[in-house]
């Protein structure tokens, strides 16, 4: 029996490797089967060989999405097998989980609590709790409504009697709150020190100031989340949040309060962990990366009605909320409560989406309450949709989708992107004719800067693309967050490089936990080991690149996302030949029999001499 399953394994891959020997360039057995079913309708033969490989992947019940030879063409690219080990895991590629691995982890016991609580369950500064008092309000200006938000984001808490006033907009909003309720919230301030609970405090209009600077650079292809985050002392998502649907209009048009709308971003902020990396500040970067790229790629014209918009900007806040700093894999593999519940299938992504939704059931956070229920259902599907589309394990399905729609080649990792990021981005003026924009970069070895900067949003307003029907829509849109789910890797370097170190930092605390249970540590997770800075190149070769490559190539709005990526790629490069030139020249001293010091001197090996 098994050498049956030996030889058939062996035939498996001997006609995997026939088939890469033939025709390396193929994508994945999805696009073969539509190949050969083209040819057929234009009566020619197909190729035994791809028979025959289509029939076999049928029979074994393959993914017809993955990419045929994954695991060889990594190989091929001299990645270290760690690095293909974590790539492949990420992606649910075969072969990604050792077999060891989930023996162990059958023997492991179940995790001892659930990883998430309720909304509001973070302590005294959790929104909801007695101490923060939300108001009702109607401002009168667009500018005071959004500055007053602001103010009522930053500052809810307690303030001591006798300390400044109020700013005007939150003093109107504690007035109309408290009402009859004031004397009784004075009263029980008596036997706590003198201390009257207040809906905020007042903000110094300098930080209040360095809020609006920063806001007002949303638009900008590259951003530092992590200076919002300081200037908004750890209030990045809820502040960024607020000011683009206040921005976009969305508030006043489905008749959002404004306080409502706070008390909900602020239950989504303090859903999110403090995790070095899947926390409230990445969501915050997240959101913003998917509104620059939405309307960059001119998708806020057809793609997305207003309730689309409004549901795009949601998922984007929520894709990652109550995520516990811990993989799919390893709560499938230990058992977590999450796993258990979505039945081991994508617990993380259900886990977002129903926490999300589970907070608007509560009418004090419902902000969509003056919707219809046809917009209510709507809102539904796309959030969901949208989110559970950010589990890596459907990322060959999605881009192969989006790649067969749009009629796109599979990505030549050969070629590189720099030819398209190169290349100028087409629009179409008044008259419907293509135009080009200029500004864009020389490519691999050229000047790259200011490419992302190659289309603005004045240049791309003449250019709208129309969606192919709902469902290239939807697949667009999916496409699109999982592009800005992974927007860091076109920040400037130095804040790239800072949300690396944080991504390591939760991958190691992850193998700290593997290896305190017994299980085998994840590819990169060993803190004793070089991180996933190791695997950049890889990561941008096999997954980022394809991604954003694919979307730039049918939307050219989104080639100055491809260029802020290509800048940091080629800094990977340079960093990871860099790094085997000098292990070379380690290897190559010591088979000479000498040794280099740390000044660049030599000492000969062996000889006892210096």
């Amino acid at each position: 029996m098994g050498g049956g399953r030996h030889m058939q394994d062996q035939v498996m891959h001997d006609l995997l490797e026939a088939r890469r020997l033939s025709r390396s360039k193929a994508g994945t057995p999805a696009d073969l089967l539509l190949s050969m079913l083209s040819n057929m309708l234009l009566g020619l033969t197909p190729d035994l060989r791809d028979v025959e490989l289509a029939r076999t992947m049928l029979l074994r019940h393959a993914d017809p999405y993955q990419p045929l030879n994954l695991d060889t063409q990594m190989r091929e690219a001299n990645l270290d097998a760690d690095v293909v080990g974590l790539l492949m895991q990420q992606l649910g590629a075969s072969g990604s989980t050792g077999s060891a691995a989930e023996e162990q982890a059958a023997a492991v016991q179940a995790a001892a609590a659930a990883v998430a609580g309720s909304p509001g369950a973070q302590g005294d500064q959790s929104p909801g709790s007695s101490e923060e008092v939300w108001a009702r309000t109607s401002l009168e200006t667009e500018a005071g409504k959004l500055r007053d938000a602001l103010t009522l984001l930053l500052s809810l808490g307690r303030q001591p009697r006798g300390s400044s006033p109020l700013p005007s907009g939150c003093a109107a909003l504690w007035e109309d709150e408290i009402g009859a309720n004031a004397s009784t919230a004075d009263s029980a301030s008596d036997t706590d020190g003198g201390v009257a609970p207040r809906p905020c405090q007042v903000v110094p209009p300098p930080v209040l100031d360095d809020v609006e600077r920063a806001l007002a650079l949303a638009d900008e292809w590259k951003y530092d989340t992590w200076h919002l985050a300081e200037v908004t002392k750890g209030h990045a998502l809820s502040c960024l949040g607020f000011y683009l649907l206040h921005r976009e209009g969305l508030i006043s048009q489905f008749r959002i309060k404004p306080t409502k709308l706070a008390r909900l971003l602020r239950s989504i902020e303090a859903g999110y962990a403090d995790n070095p990396y899947h926390n409230s500040t990445h969501a915050a970067d997240v959101l913003q990366t998917f509104h620059v790229l939405m309307r960059g790629a001119g998708l806020t014209t057809h793609y997305l009605d207003r309730v689309g918009l409004l549901a795009a900007y949601f998922a984007a806040m929520v894709h990652d909320h109550g995520h516990p700093g811990l993989t799919a894999d390893f709560l499938i593999a230990t058992s977590d409560p999450l796993a258990v519940r979505y039945n081991d299938r994508s617990p993380l992504e259900n886990h977002h989406g129903a926490s999300f939704f589970s907070m608007l059931m509560q009418s004090d956070m419902n902000v969509l309450a003056q919707l219809t229920q046809h917009e209510k259902n709507a809102f539904r599907k796309q959030v969901l949709d949208l989110v559970m589309a950010t589990d890596m394990k459907q990322h060959f399905t999605l881009l192969s989708h989006f790649n067969t729609a749009h009629h796109l080649p599979a990505y030549n990792k050969e070629a590189g992107p720099w030819a398209l990021v190169a290349e100028p981005a087409p629009t179409t003026n008044q008259s419907g004719t293509e135009q080009a924009s200029g500004g864009a970069a020389r490519g691999a070895e050229g000047d790259i800067d200011g490419a992302e900067a190659a289309v603005s949003f004045t240049l791309l307003g003449t250019f709208d693309p129309t969606p192919l029907d709902d469902t290239e829509r939807t697949l667009t849109l999916q496409v699109a967050l999982k592009a800005a789910d992974l927007g860091h890797l076109g920040e400037e370097l130095e804040v790239h490089k800072r949300w690396v170190r944080a991504l390591e930092e939760e991958f190691f605390r992850q193998g700290d936990q593997e290896l305190a249970r017994g299980l085998p540590i994840s590819p990169l997770f060993d803190r004793a080991k070089q991180g996933v800075s190791k695997s950049q190149v890889g990561f941008y070769d096999f997954i980022a690149l394809p991604l954003v490559h694919a979307l730039a190539s049918a939307f050219p709005g989104a080639r100055p996302l491809l260029a802020c990526y290509v800048a940091n790629y080629d800094h990977w490069r340079e960093a990871e030949k860099a790094a085997a030139a000098a292990a070379a020249a380690v290897a190559a001293s010591a088979a000479a029999g000498q040794v280099t010091t740390g000044d660049g001197t030599t000492t000969a090996s062996g000889t006892g001499h210096q």
